[in-house]
This record gives structure tokens, C-alpha cells and sequence, in this order.
């Protein structure tokens, strides 16, 4: 029995502990035990990735960064701040500006400062509207300086040389919507065309605010036809878009050919549209070229 007693009452490397020690000792494991794993869960607050749940009935939904808090700022600051653009899988989550026209912000950060990668900017042409969106389409351009710049595209880029993540089959999948904060709160877009195309598309071409129905039709077949994936969501007469233009040197550098582009479209969500976690679509084995 006293062997026994003895054998309990050793500790580690067979020091004696009383009760006080084995529960600083317990402390020490635990926290080493757990900052390990808390280390693990740690995510991007400032550009989250696609993340969502689903609920009793099986419905997906994906959370929706809100930057209510980060634009009330930012307009504090630059009156002209219209909204904030995040795109989930991305450095894209910064502030958009407007001014009169579209050279304004071509080299300046959404502060108004001189800066040679620019920022996000509106389309001058773009007015609000309902919910404090920006006419039927809403254009929104960046930069894609390249690497070396003018040179390559390089999709861990600058600015919008982020969006030719959505070049690569794996990356578009997985990120469906585009998120776009106004003063009316956060709104939904889902990614229906990722494609390459001239400055100016002919017939129709995809950077004006509004257009007629049926130009506004001609203009979605066409984009769907140029499109990378064939994606199963189809604007209608109805709906509002969202686009996000910037360069792209797929077609030669920028001294060769400045008139190439990288455009991805999303459709505004609905009350009572479904959502889903992954993109629904089939790869384009046949995307229209642009044509230069």
C-alpha cells in the first residue's frame, strides 16, 4: 500500500507534486495544446474566402462581408467614395470611387493621392439608382500593371491583376460572387462571364451604364459566347450587372497591343434567388476570340 501511495505521488521525473503544482502544470499543457489549434483557425478578416453554411432545409448560404464600417470611413475622407468591392479569394476589398470622368482616377489611390497602380473606379456615366446601385450596368476599371509590367499577365498582381484568378478553371469554381457594399448595405452578384476581349466589343459594347432591352440582350449572348466557362446563371430584361474591366497581356505586351482586355461580369441577387456553394458551369471549348 505505501508503495503505492508513493508511485501516485510522483510527478514528472519522479518529483513529488502537490496540488497546486500539477494544476499549474495542467495550465501549461492545455495552453500549449490549444494555441496550436487556434493558430489553425485564424482567417483573413479583411478579404474573407468563400465561406457560407447551410441551414435545416439545405439551403447554401455564403456570408456576406458587410463594409458598411470601412466605406462610412473612407467617405469621411474622399467624398467622392461610392462603394466597396470584395472579391472572396483575393487582395480585392478596397473602396470605389467616381469622379466626372474616367482619367481622373487612373493614377491616383481611392484618397485622391497620386499613386501609379490607381485604384477602383466607377464609370462617370454610372448614376444611382435604386439601393444606391449605379444604373443597369455597373462598370467598375483597375489596373493590371504585369509583370514584368506591361509585359505578362501575373495573377498575384496589383489591383485588378487579381481578377485573372478567374482564368484558371479550379479558382472560378470556387468563388461564385462578387460582393459589392453601398450606403444601402451589402449586395450579391453571382459570376455569369470571365472572358478576354477587344477595348471595344462589336456589336455591342459591354462598358456603357444602360441600354436598350433588346441591346441589353445582344450584349449578354455575346459575353456568354466570349466567356471562359458556360455558366448556368443567364441575366434577364430585369436584372442589374455588375463589371469589373482592367488589361490584360494574353494578346501581346502593352506596346504591341493596348487594346486587349480581362472582363468579369456578375448578376445582382434577388430576394428568394438560391444560392450555392460552388459555381455551376461547363468549361467553353470554343470561347469567341476578340478580334484585333
Amino acid at each position: 500500500m505505501n508503495k503505492l501511495k508513493k508511485t501516485i505521488k510522483l510527478g514528472f521525473g519522479g518529483f513529488a507534486m502537490n496540488a497546486s503544482i500539477r494544476r499549474f502544470l495542467a495550465c501549461v499543457l492545455a495552453l500549449f495544446c490549444v494555441l496550436p489549434l487556434s493558430s489553425c483557425k485564424k482567417t483573413n478578416d479583411n478579404n474573407p474566402l468563400s465561406s457560407g453554411s447551410y441551414d435545416e432545409t439545405g439551403n447554401y448560404q455564403p456570408s456576406i462581408p458587410d463594409r458598411s464600417k470601412q466605406l462610412a470611413e473612407l467617405e469621411e475622407k474622399n467624398s467622392d467614395a461610392v462603394s466597396w468591392l470584395t472579391v472572396p479569394n483575393t487582395k480585392i476589398d478596397e473602396g470605389v470611387v467616381q469622379a466626372g470622368d474616367n482619367e481622373y482616377y487612373l493614377r491616383r489611390n481611392m484618397y485622391g493621392k497620386y499613386s501609379y497602380e490607381g485604384c477602383y473606379y466607377l464609370d462617370y456615366e454610372c448614376l444611382p439608382g435604386e439601393d444606391d446601385l449605379f444604373s443597369r450596368n455597373s462598370i467598375i476599371y483597375g489596373h493590371n500593371l504585369g509583370t514584368p509590367m506591361g509585359v505578362k499577365d501575373d495573377s498575384n498582381g496589383a489591383k485588378f491583376a487579381q481578377l485573372l484568378k478567374f482564368a484558371e478553371e479550379s479558382f472560378a469554381s470556387q468563388t461564385p460572387y462578387i460582393f459589392l457594399t453601398t450606403n444601402n448595405g451589402a449586395h450579391v452578384f453571382e459570376i455569369f462571364a470571365v472572358f478576354y476581349c477587344e477595348a471595344d466589343l462589336d456589336p455591342i459594347p459591354y462598358h456603357y451604364a444602360d441600354y436598350s432591352d433588346e441591346n441589353f440582350n445582344d450584349l449578354m449572348h455575346d459575353v456568354q459566347e466570349r466567356s471562359e466557362y458556360i455558366y448556368e446563371t443567364q441575366p434577364g430584361i430585369g436584372d442589374n450587372i455588375l463589371t469589373l474591366s482592367t488589361c490584360t497581356y494574353k494578346y501581346g505586351t502593352y506596346s504591341q497591343n493596348p487594346n486587349q482586355r480581362f472582363v468579369v461580369m456578375g448578376r445582382l441577387m434577388q430576394e428568394g434567388d438560391q444560392y450555392f456553394e460552388t459555381a455551376k458551369f461547363e468549361k467553353n471549348p470554343n470561347p469567341k476570340p476578340p478580334n484585333f
